[in-house]
């Protein structure tokens, strides 16, 4: 009998360590994740504060091209270039999406470009018909970056 005390004990150490061996592996799995986590998010917002733009028009007096689109004047303000193109900016106008074939991105001098550098000025070409009055159009990059303006016809 005196030998079994002695064997239970060691059964039981071994166990511990197994169970202690299982938590330890657990939390170190679950704190990698969170770190991964923070620094994904971290890298994302980081990207958002270097991006940064404003629609710069004067409100009360919206440009056409000589097709009669209007004109709607972007400047990057952020540290970094972005996509200027149908692909990677919406409009919107008075909540309604603005199809991308109705859409042409050029700089000041009407050369279509697809990126916009730090401190350039772009301009968004929108194919719309709006009845005179109020309206807000609302630009929103793929990084989920927007600006909005309300501007008169």
């Amino acid at each position: 009998m005196a030998a079994g005390g002695p064997a239970s004990e060691l059964i039981m150490f071994i166990v511990a360590i197994i169970v202690a061996g299982s938590v330890a592996g657990a939390l170190a799995y679950v704190t990698n994740d969170i770190a991964h986590g923070i620094n994904d998010n971290g890298a994302l917002m980081a990207d958002k504060l270097r991006t940064d733009f404003a629609i710069i028009n004067d409100p009360n007096n919206i440009p056409t091209d000589a097709d009669g689109k209007y004109m709607f004047y972007i400047k990057n303000i952020g540290k970094v270039s972005f996509p200027f193109s149908s692909d990677s900016v919406q409009v919107f106008i008075d909540g309604n999406i603005i199809p991308p074939a109705n859409l042409t991105f050029t700089d000041v001098n009407n050369n279509e470009i697809t990126s916009l550098n730090p401190y350039d000025v772009g301009v968004i070409h929108v194919q719309t018909t709006i009845d005179t009055g109020y309206h807000r159009i609302q630009i929103v990059l793929e990084n989920g970056k927007k600006r909005s303006l309300v501007f008169k016809k």
